[in-house]
């Protein structure tokens, strides 16, 4: 079955400040976040993507474009969004910091009211984001490979839920993927499998030689 890389964008402006950055609010990418998606660039270099989809939301775009340049066909798809936070989106993360709802945000998802501050329900959250990638995948030949370029919240959540690492409740008790990082499934039968988890630039060196020919990068010396 088709293999899937899931990249979150580039680290922006409203990440650097700590603030929250969710479905409502967008910002530029930092000099830092342009820098590292063009190393992703080179490390995904050589890989042939049968289909290449996008949030879009314009940090994700902005991403795609950096990754697999101007003139290569992209697709965006709405269900890829980040999640909406309400009256969250935008704030500082030490204003909301206290606030018990943000502790069941981060640790136990299936208490967090998402009315409280008129946010989007995990529920949906998680529909919009399963069907999205089914749909990225469908098609797709079976050695195939799909570029996904999307959110912290709702691509940890998808990974962690998909491989079976956790349950949809204890999705984010180990924080998010780390800007411009890229996280590697294979759609299998009853389960997705873990290939490569949170893969950086800088990080090639620790990556195994499996994980190395999924980005077809020459054998480690």
């Amino acid at each position: 079955m088709a293999y899937l890389y899931l990249v979150r964008h580039g680290e922006t402006i409203l990440n650097a400040d700590d603030r929250v950055n969710g479905g409502t609010v967008d910002s530029p990418l930092t000099a830092q976040g342009v820098a590292s998606a063009q190393a992703l660039g080179k490390l995904l270099a050589g890989v042939h993507f049968d289909r290449i989809i996008t949030s879009p939301i314009k940090r994700a775009v902005t991403t795609t474009r950096l990754v697999v340049g101007e003139q290569v066909p992209i697709i965006t798809d709405t269900r890829l969004r980040e999640m909406t936070l309400g009256d969250w989106d935008g704030l500082p993360v030490s204003v909301i910091a206290d606030d018990p709802e943000f502790h069941h945000f981060n640790e136990h998802l299936d208490a967090f009211n998402a009315q409280a501050m008129h946010a989007e329900t995990i529920a949906h959250l998680w529909q919009r984001g399963h069907a999205a990638l089914r749909a990225a995948v469908a098609g797709v030949p079976a050695d195939g490979h799909v570029l996904v370029v999307a959110h912290a919240i709702i691509l940890t959540l998808l990974a962690r839920v998909l491989t079976g690492t956790t349950s949809i409740d204890g999705a984010r008790t180990d924080g998010e993927l780390v800007n411009t990082s890229v996280t590697v499934l294979r759609d299998q039968p009853g389960a997705w499998a873990k290939l490569a988890w949170e893969v950086t630039p800088d990080r090639v060196d620790t990556l195994t030689p499996a994980q190395r020919a999924l980005f077809n990068l020459p054998a480690k010396q």
